[in-house]
């Protein structure tokens, strides 16, 4: 290529900053002409007492009484009494066995309530269920930069990047696509009693055992009805008694904090025809939400992850319903709850009963399902999209979800 000015052209200010930060560091070298001059009889002076007068020495402080006192630096939202929070990232310790301890929850039977009825959808649905599959995980045209591929067994070895579908628009399309589907099947008088909405903010400040407690959850996807779930169950919960954490702290791994605002938010406006939680869909991203130890999660900690989230919802719900100082519901609230990361689904149920967390008469009910795969592969096999074990029973889960009144 033939020269031209541009290519001769110099960055003038980057040689000059090298240049500064190259002669800024030289030392003063002693040459010997103070020896020199001493024995011509030449007297010398110290730079150091040459100079000192010509420093500019700090002003002094002078106070000035006048009717306004002196200006105090303060933090805005501090307050001496510390707080506990738990965010949309944070897992707990001991997972679903601590989240019922904090939340006065007990665990009726195993799996989900007997009422609930799980229908098998027909062949035509599942094709097409497959086919959203397919269309969310591998198909779509978002191409972005994925997270760091590691290894347990290498830890140090570097893997190239990927580029495809983010996490978070996999479960965005995933269900999105899915509840449409199930719309297209369902009775129209049922699809307008639903109203799916995203990013929707839940708050519910309480206290436990003299801690000041906020739980703050973000609901993904929140599908609201214009009627209330119905109870689930009626029966005494004497018997039930709450899991043994000792030695440990029911709020272990709960983050403190001073700068804060203590407030219950129920997102929805009362006046929207469409005002009730009836199903919460959350997402469960591995990049994001971890252990505050650095260790995997677990599947106990997604479980009470599950559990917080619906639990925070609810009672952010009933004290809104319900006014600030109710304890025991004269309604029962309840709320399904389905987490997922687009592959593995987590399902369950809350019926919130009571807001007084140290209560031994009255408790939360918490039901909840077996972790269950929607496929075991979703990928490019020799260049073209396959599915691999697709389980049909997920759908069907999500379904009698959507049809609950």
């Amino acid at each position: 290529m033939r020269p031209t000015p541009t290519l001769f052209k110099q960055n003038i200010g980057w040689h000059f900053r090298k240049l500064w930060h190259i002669k800024g560091n030289r030392k003063v070298l002693d040459i010997g002409s103070e020896k020199i001059l001493k024995k011509q009889g030449i007297a010398t002076e110290d730079p150091n007492e040459f100079i000192k007068d010509f420093v500019v020495t700090k002003p002094e402080r002078v106070e000035i009484v006048g009717i306004r006192g002196p200006r105090k630096t303060t933090i805005d939202n501090w307050h001496e009494r510390p707080l506990l929070t738990y965010g949309h990232a944070n897992v707990l310790l001991q997972g679903l066995t601590q989240a019922k301890v904090l939340t006065n929850t007990v665990e009726v039977v195993q799996g989900l309530p007997e009422n609930y009825s799980i229908e098998d959808i027909s062949r035509q649905v599942n094709k097409r269920v497959k086919d959203v599959i397919l269309a969310s995980c591998v198909l779509d045209a978002e191409q972005k930069l994925l997270p760091h591929i590691k290894d347990r067994n290498r830890p140090a070895y570097v893997f190239p990047r990927a580029y495809g579908i983010t996490q978070q628009r996999v479960f965005k399309l995933l269900i999105s696509r899915l509840l449409h589907l199930i719309e297209t099947t369902s009775a129209p008088e049922l699809v307008r009693q639903r109203h799916l909405a995203d990013n929707l903010l839940f708050s519910y400040p309480f206290e436990r055992n003299g801690d000041l407690i906020q739980f703050q959850q973000l609901g993904d996807l929140v599908m609201l009805a214009e009627k209330p779930l119905a109870p689930i169950t009626r029966q005494s919960l004497n018997e039930f008694q709450l899991p043994d954490l000792f030695p440990v702290s029911p709020t272990v791994t709960l983050q403190p904090t001073n700068k804060y605002v203590l407030r219950n938010v129920y997102p929805v406006n009362k006046t929207s025809r469409k005002y009730h939680p009836h199903t919460l869909f959350i997402n469960y991203n591995k990049e994001t939400v971890k252990n505050l130890f650095e260790e995997e999660v677990t599947q106990e900690q997604i479980c009470g992850r599950t559990l917080l989230k619906a639990f925070t919802a609810a009672a952010a719900y009933a004290k809104e319903q319900f006014g600030d100082e109710v304890k025991d519901l004269p309604t029962p609230v309840t709320l399904q709850a389905i987490q997922t990361d687009g592959r593995e689904f987590y399902f369950g149920v809350l019926q919130l009963n009571t807001l007084d967390l140290s209560s031994t008469e009255t408790r939360n009910i918490w039901y909840q399902s077996p972790v269950l795969r929607l496929f075991e592969k979703c990928a490019y096999e020799l260049g073209r999209p396959v599915l691999h074990d697709y389980n049909r029973a997920v759908v069907n889960h999500i379904l009698a979800f959507y049809n609950r009144n």
